[in-house]
């Protein structure tokens, strides 16, 4: 006699341990896609060297890429992101190429800026590794999409640029999970005036019975970290900063640093996007840094003091 109680039990039990593989399948094939992004994001960093000088590039999208501070390395030139134009300037140079954003990093592609200058760039598979070789000699770059700044040159003159190049928008490529405003980022950043680039800065020091401070660089940027803007009718002012104890004592306060403007205006630094750290400074110890001050578009820095408690205050004038 055909039992239907039996039937029904069995195909019961079946679904049940069909759902319970579906549950174990699909929770091994999202742990595979976690692996498979992890093992993407770790393949992102790349060796990069130099003149017998190491750096660190990114390899995304099978593209090279590294941050202006490489490339102003390598150049021996400071150089400049245009986010306007999308164009790097580098001396007397404006090369229109392409950039991301990685972790808060604007990095531009390695191959468009160095190759139409005579660079030679060697990729290595196996460690991973770069290898840049300086120009042999002198490489037409007729071809190459870049422009030779003349103060003197005619707007008609100009170079017309791709239209992509001029629509192109900066993407965030990124791991990070929490970060939720990258579209806004990238209009941010698309926005940003060009940083105006400085006068050659002629590092100076100066001292009292206790501390020696150097200034040994001055930027004025309206773009910090690649993600900050000043406030409307201001611009930021960065120092690359180092202070040494000259005493025979441990320095517990090591003073407070100020800036004073052409207009005899005083602001303190900004802590969250200045990298110098207060810190204990032992007998011919030294601690350096950035400080990042926000002033007036239209004022000068004229002058840094550190302001100590007990001993001479310091002033380093900076024009």
């Amino acid at each position: 006699m055909y039992n239907f109680k039996d039937v029904f039990f069995k195909k019961k039990y079946l679904v049940k341990y069909l759902f319970n593989y579906l549950i174990i399948g699909l929770v091994f094939f999202l742990f595979y896609l976690y692996l498979l992004k992890f093992q993407v994001f770790s393949n992102v960093e790349a060796n990069l060297s130099y003149d017998n000088n190491s750096y660190k590039a990114y390899i995304l999208n099978n593209i090279s890429y590294v941050d202006t501070q490489v490339l102003s390395a390598i150049l021996d030139t400071p150089v400049y992101w245009d986010p306007n134009e999308k164009a790097l300037i580098a001396s007397n140079l404006r090369i229109y190429t392409k950039a991301v954003v990685y972790k808060n990093k604007l990095l531009i592609v390695l191959r468009d800026v160095l190759v139409p200058l005579g660079y030679e760039i060697k990729w290595n598979q196996v460690n991973r590794s770069i290898t840049i070789y300086k120009p042999s000699y002198k490489k037409s770059t007729s071809k190459a999409d870049l422009k030779i700044e003349n103060s003197n040159t005619n707007s008609n003159d100009k170079i017309n640029k791709n239209d992509n190049t001029k629509k192109y928008e900066i993407p965030f490529i990124d791991n990070d999970n929490n970060n939720k405003n990258d579209n806004n980022k990238s209009k941010e950043i698309n926005k940003q005036l060009i940083t105006i680039p400085p006068t050659v800065f002629i590092p100076r020091s100066a001292s009292n019975e206790e501390f020696k401070v150097t200034v040994s660089d001055l930027k004025e940027s309206k773009l910090v970290k690649g993600l900050y803007t000043p406030k409307q009718g201001f611009k930021f002012v960065i120092l690359t900063v180092s202070q040494q104890n000259l005493s025979n004592k441990v320095q517990l306060y090591t003073g407070k640093f100020v800036l004073y403007d052409d207009k005899g205006y005083k602001y303190e630094y900004i802590e969250g996007l200045s990298s110098y750290i207060l810190q204990v400074l032992l007998p011919s110890g030294m601690n350096f840094g950035t400080l990042v001050f926000e002033i007036p578009e239209n004022n000068i820095p004229s002058k840094l003091v550190l302001e100590t408690y007990g001993s001479t205050p310091i002033t380093l004038s900076l024009i």
